[in-house]
């Protein structure tokens, strides 16, 4: 059996600023110690030590759940890897042949300066930058012939009510014999069993009657492989999630969804750290409100999509590529190439994630936009069939841009951020939703983005209730929008915001404070069926 080590405690310097101290993962300086390590920008360095018997001779994997933004990780001084283009997904190095007998360090240097070559790029985004390890390291030791590569994947052939019919494909690197099992999750029932044989790495196992998986029924399953020495396991839900015409279908059935964002990273005292405990409590008012979806403006760790498997709360991951450049280059192609993997690579288990998006608001009516869309949609359809594929624009309903193409009718579903009125001028706010509403025709949408935000707009939380009970009815009286998205359940910290300084800078945008306290639009919102 592999085993696993929690690396938690390490040793944190930012040499220039002869900061030191002892912390605890995961981590962000930038809610950390004095202003001015709140305030810094650039690279830090993380230290730790673990101890391992019997080394020589074995198989070590450090995983990372994610670094912002660039990490070089050493191990016993030797360099293990580099990890650069993306702040917010796993990786994870082979480092079989640095470790040694005894006592190992494990050395991480990690820089968050602003960027042009990753994404978000440079500072064109609106959240925090907090730099860090800021997800969960691990260090796993085991033999080469323990399973290191596993996937379950799975094909709904026929649906029939609750439960469904389909085949169950299995991939691995042990190409030893081994006992597949699949347990339902909640009653930790074995509901099929099956054998591979030695030499074999690929399987596929028919199966009958198997509950499936929706926001109201979130049935869950784990997928178990032992072999002689070793198992491991992963969590699946069976559903299927279409567009046919103008309407969003799981497993078969329409679904309207009622959505709203949570912007991650926003409590002062944890920043982009956050434990997931907070995390829950977040992702719980929005199920107490009655939504169904929320997107995620940049990529979320796995315990949190796991939440969202159990309690069937559907997700849009995005690439965050977010505001600009607004005419993509080779490079942001090929950096968004590689999330894109990366997400499928270790997210596309979860059944609660049914869209993937390829960026927000880049300028949609651009050619160069438009053509990234295309490609980023191809990439991941041909890696990903099972899911949607989305970009979310801001220009689609401006004054002069309706009767323009826009890159957002390159995607499974029209998603548009409307703010008529506030930072999209506006003297006839409903018509122009009608008229940008009918240009997608037989299309479905969705306006991904609505709400107020302060200081810049005035009116306080009185005109964000007062923009919930006007524009919800509007958009619910058009029959090919498949559902809305509030913008968003909470003020949220950002480098760029209006309000408040270092780790306090924010937007004051939410129903709820940084602290996650509601205010009376959160009760309106929580109403509106």
């Amino acid at each position: 059996m592999k085993k696993v080590y929690d690396l938690k405690k390490w040793n944190f310097e930012i040499e220039s600023l002869g900061f030191k101290k002892e912390v605890t993962l995961p981590h962000t300086w930038n809610v950390d110690g004095e202003k001015e390590v709140q305030l810094y920008r650039g690279c830090a360095e993380y230290k730790t030590e673990v101890n391992i018997e019997n080394a020589v001779g074995k198989t070590a994997i450090l995983y990372f759940g994610c670094a912002y933004h660039t990490a070089n990780v050493y191990v016993n001084g030797r360099l293990a890897g580099y990890h650069a283009g993306s702040g917010y997904t796993p990786f994870e190095f082979d480092v079989s042949d640095l470790i040694k007998n005894g006592k190992n360090t494990v050395r991480v240097t990690v820089d968050n300066y602003k960027s042009n070559s990753m994404l978000p790029h440079a500072l064109d985004y609106d959240w925090a930058d907090d730099g860090g390890l800021i997800r969960n390291v691990t260090l796993t030791l085991g033999n080469d012939s323990d399973i290191w590569y596993f996937d379950a994947d799975y094909t709904v052939e026929n649906i029939n009510g609750n439960f469904c019919d389909g085949v169950i494909d299995i991939y691995t690197d042990s190409e030893q014999s081994a006992e597949i099992q699949v347990i339902e999750y909640k009653t930790a029932q074995t509901v099929l069993t099956k054998t591979i044989p030695d030499g074999c790495s690929e399987i596929s196992i028919p199966f009958k009657n198997l509950k499936l998986w929706d926001t109201e029924n979130p049935n869950l399953y784990t997928v178990k492989i032992k072999t002689e020495n070793d198992e491991t396991s992963k969590r699946i839900g069976f559903r299927t999630v279409e567009v046919k015409g103008a309407k969003v279908l799981i497993n078969g059935k329409e679904i309207y969804m009622k959505g709203c964002e949570w912007m991650p990273g926003s409590h002062p005292d944890y920043g982009m750290a956050e434990p997931l405990e907070h995390s829950i409590m977040r992702l719980s008012q929005l199920k107490n409100a009655g939504c169904v979806f929320t997107r995620f403006h940049w990529q979320q760790d796995t315990s949190l999509l796991d939440w969202c498997d159990e309690n069937g709360l559907l997700v849009q991951e995005e690439i965050p590529f977010w505001g600009h450049p607004k005419k993509a280059t080779p490079m942001q192609l090929e950096i968004a190439k590689q999330q894109a993997d990366e997400m499928i690579y270790y997210h596309s288990h979860h059944p609660s994630v049914i869209c993937w998006g390829v960026g927000n608001e880049l300028g949609g009516e651009f050619p160069e936009t438009i053509d990234y869309v295309k490609q980023m949609y191809s990439y991941f359809k041909e890696r990903d069939p099972s899911r949607l594929v989305n970009y979310v624009s801001n220009s689609v309903c401006r004054d002069g841009n309706i009767d323009l193409d826009d890159a957002t009718m390159y995607g499974d579903i029209a998603m548009w951020n409307e703010y008529l009125g506030l930072w999209q001028p506006c003297d006839d706010i409903e018509g122009v939703i009608k008229r940008t509403y009918n240009k997608f025709g037989d299309k479905p949408s969705m306006v991904t983005e609505f709400g107020l935000c302060e200081p810049a707009f005035s009116g306080g939380d009185e005109t964000r209730t007062q923009i919930l009970l006007e524009r919800i009815p509007i958009y619910k009286s058009l029959p090919n929008m498949c559902g809305y998205v509030w913008f968003s359940l909470n003020d949220y910290r950002t480098h760029c915001g209006e309000a408040g300084e270092g780790r306090l800078r924010r937007r004051v945008h939410g129903s709820t404070d940084l602290y996650g306290n509601e205010k009376p639009s959160y009760e309106t919102f929580s109403k509106i069926k």
